[in-house]
């Protein structure tokens, strides 16, 4: 095969994805790279590749082409291209709930990266995300406010989106609601926004997003106690990723109507849509996706007759995962939900010990407020002070109403507050 007949087949591959021919031009990606001598070109379209298998939620092989990226990245010797391939190597390791190697490989990548370049910003998000994994979430927060200020700088909206939703995502982990909608909503907003003025170059990326921001909007609608706007956003996500075969998204709409299911108590429909999601997020290898899944359904089958000894089961198998991926917050709510399942049985040695665990794995992750009582256990206002230190609304904003503004100090860091800028802090005040 001739290197112009290659050139025109990973062309023709583009044109194959952009009207939604994902595994066409998948296959016409992988013809092509046989026969490419040119190393360059063989490195974008091993990108190509990549990206399209975790839209369809091929994620062991997006690492697999990660890898080869970074292998043509070392014999080139091109900091550039070993910027790029490690950034694939930390999204796929993030998706993989890796998220030690996740956060390596993004430090690679900003140490290649050229300066000014916005691939700092998704290596910051990368990072992000895999801090979120490993709960740690003042770190989540110092990356996505470096992320947030690069996608002002480059005005990438893209960028922004996930910067939004990211820090929706953390409010909803520590369960302050108002303020996850807040940001879902923001990030909808922009990604809507996004997608009329898109490109054709680049509208999968923007409805990708309007997609998958729907979906995430619905979770704390559920926990706001309204049902019907959850379940809109989240039908309207599964019949957009439903007409293009985006399995993640499928998978995950499929948890989140088992969600919205529980929460009205129909526990019975919920376990169906549970085990639906299951064996896809088994298979795309989303460990985490799964672990929660497994939570979720423990939490409907104690709600069914008979069926609290295989709740006991369920919540043993995603507290053996959670433990594996070193997600503490997980491996708490498990412990949790073991202590209401043991107090219910009047296993009471069992259910202190489940609680004890607990109350450890929060002190682990920092999660005492100024007041020593946890966040993130139950439902409460926060506060993100510019330092990126988390406090309970109720107690840190009466404190700082004490001091003058020159002496406003972090209680943690004791930084003081009137000297620190944080976008992520004040983007959606």
């Amino acid at each position: 095969m001739g290197q112009r007949m290659v050139k025109r087949q990973v062309n023709e591959g583009l044109v194959l994805y952009t009207q939604k021919n994902y595994e066409d031009a998948i296959k016409k990606w992988k013809t092509a790279i046989h026969k490419m001598k040119d190393k360059h070109l063989k490195f974008t379209t091993l990108g190509y590749i990549a990206s399209a298998c975790r839209d369809r939620g091929r994620n062991r092989d997006y690492l697999v082409y990660s890898v080869q990226q970074i292998d043509i990245a070392h014999e080139l010797d091109d900091n550039v291209l070993r910027s790029q391939a490690y950034l694939n190597l930390a999204r796929a390791n993030e998706i993989l709930a890796d998220y030690f190697k996740a956060v390596s490989y993004s430090r690679s990548s900003l140490q290649h990266a050229c300066s000014n370049d916005r691939i700092h910003g998704y290596a910051y998000l990368a990072m992000a995300d895999a801090y979120i994994g490993i709960c740690n979430f003042s770190k989540t927060l110092e990356c996505l406010d470096k992320a947030l200020s690069i996608s002002r700088d480059h005005d990438d909206y893209v960028m922004e989106i996930q910067v939004l939703s990211t820090m929706g995502k953390v409010f909803l982990a520590l369960k302050d609601f108002p303020k996850a909608l807040k940001y879902q909503e923001k990030a909808l907003q922009l990604a809507i926004s996004n997608a009329k003025f898109s490109t054709e170059d680049n509208i999968n990326t923007a409805t990708k997003f309007v997609r998958l921001t729907k979906l995430k909007l619905a979770t704390p609608y559920r926990l706001l106690g309204e049902y019907d706007t959850a379940t809109k956003c989240v039908e309207e996500a599964m019949s957009a990723a439903s007409a293009i075969g985006d399995r993640p998204i499928q998978a995950k709409c499929l948890v989140v109507l088992g969600d919205i299911q529980r929460s009205k108590d129909n526990a019975e429909t919920a376990c169906k849509k549970y085990q639906a999601a299951l064996p896809m997020l088994q298979d795309m290898g989303d460990r985490y996706g799964y672990t929660l899944a497994m939570l979720c359904l423990a939490k409907a089958l104690i709600k069914l007759e008979g069926q609290q000894h295989m709740a006991v089961e369920v919540v043993s198998t995603a507290l053996s995962i959670a433990q594996t991926i070193g997600n503490k917050l997980m491996q708490a709510r498990c412990y949790l939900l073991s202590e209401m399942i043991y107090l219910s049985e009047n296993r009471l040695d069992d259910a202190k010990k489940a609680c004890e665990s607990s109350y450890q794995l929060f002190k682990e992750m920092d999660l005492y407020c100024i007041c020593n009582q946890l966040i993130g256990s139950h439902p409460d206002t926060l506060q993100i002070l510019p330092c990126t230190h988390i406090f309970h609304e109720r107690c840190i904003i009466p404190l700082l109403q004490k001091w003058t503004i020159e002496t406003q100090n972090c209680p943690k860091c004791k930084k003081g507050l009137i000297y620190n800028r944080s976008y992520v802090a004040f983007c959606c005040d």
